[in-house]
C-alpha cells in the first residue's frame, strides 16, 4: 500500500458540496516555518533548520515505504509511485494540474496517503517507529471498512455524478472540481458535503480530505456494527493534530 501524506480518499457516491474544510478528527493551512518547536511545561526549544529537515525526511521515506519515489527540490512533497506525501503546501504546489477530463472514469483504491498541514503537525509524529505504527494502524482499520485494493473504487461522471464504493456499499453524489485550485467539493446523497483537494501524478489521483471530511463519509457508508473501528481511528488520528489522512486512486 502506497503511502500520501494528507489525506485522500474518493470512491464512492458521495457529493461533496461548498466550503467544507474536512478531515479533522481523523484528518485535521498549511506550511509555515522551517523551524519546528517543541513546547514542555517549562520551556519551549526551537530546533534547527537541518533538524526540521532530518524529522521530515525519516517520517516521510517511512510512510512512502518501497517503490520509486522523487522529490521536490527542498524535500518537504513526496510522490512514490504516483502516491504522494509530505507538507500540504509544498504537495498542492509541486504537482501537475489537471482538468475535470483527466478524472472522468472509475478509479481503483491504491493505498492511504498521509499528508501534514506543517513541518510543528509533523514532529508530533516523532521518529520512524511511530510513524509506522500510525501507518499500521491507519491501514488496518481502513481495510476492517473495505478501504482497501480490490474493495474499494471511485467513479466520476461526465455529467458532475459521482459513485464511491467499499465493499458492497455504496454512495451516489455529485462533484466539483476547480482545477485551479484543486479542490474537489462533493456532496453524497443530498446528506452530506465535504471539500477535499485532489492531487495528480503519474497517473493517480490523490485525494486529500479537509477537516474530518473522511470520516464523516466512512460512518455514512458504514454500519453499526463498525462504530468501534471509527471510534479506534478517530481516537488515533486525535493524537497528531495537523496529519490528514488521504487515498489514492489508480486506473
Amino acid at each position: 500500500m502506497k503511502k500520501f501524506f494528507t489525506v485522500c480518499i474518493l470512491a464512492g457516491t458521495v457529493s461533496f458540496g461548498a466550503n467544507a474544510q474536512g478531515l479533522s478528527g481523523l484528518f485535521k493551512s498549511l506550511a509555515g516555518s522551517s523551524k519546528t518547536e517543541t513546547t514542555t511545561t517549562t520551556e519551549t526549544t526551537t530546533l534547527p533548520q537541518e533538524a526540521g529537515t532530518n524529522i521530515l525526511g525519516n517520517v516521510l521515506g517511512t510512510l512512502a515505504g518501497n517503490g520509486t519515489a522523487s522529490a521536490n527540490a527542498d524535500g518537504t512533497a513526496l510522490t512514490t509511485d504516483g502516491v504522494v506525501s509530505g507538507l500540504l503546501g509544498s504537495i498542492l504546489n509541486a504537482f501537475t494540474t489537471v482538468n475535470k477530463q483527466t478524472i472522468i472514469g472509475t478509479w481503483n483504491f491504491k493505498g492511504s496517503a498521509f499528508v501534514f498541514e506543517s513541518e510543528n503537525a509533523l514532529a508530533n509524529l516523532g521518529s520512524d517507529a511511530i510513524a509506522s505504527q500510525v501507518e499500521a494502524k491507519v491501514d488496518q482499520y481502513l481495510a476492517k471498512l473495505k478501504i482497501k485494493e480490490g474493495s474499494c473504487t471511485v467513479t466520476f461522471n461526465e455529467d458532475n455524478t459521482c459513485l464511491f464504493t467499499a465493499g458492497t456499499k455504496t454512495l451516489n453524489g455529485t462533484y466539483e472540481f476547480n482545477a485551479e485550485t484543486k479542490e474537489l467539493k462533493l456532496t453524497y446523497s443530498g446528506l452530506l458535503s465535504t471539500t477535499a483537494y485532489l492531487v495528480y501524478d503519474a497517473g493517480t489521483i490523490n485525494i486529500v480530505y479537509q477537516s474530518d471530511g473522511l470520516l464523516r463519509i466512512l460512518k455514512a457508508i458504514g454500519s453499526m456494527s463498525t462504530n468501534s473501528t471509527f471510534a479506534l481511528l478517530n481516537t488515533l488520528l486525535d493524537q497528531y493534530d495537523g496529519l490528514r489522512i488521504g487515498m489514492a486512486f489508480t486506473k
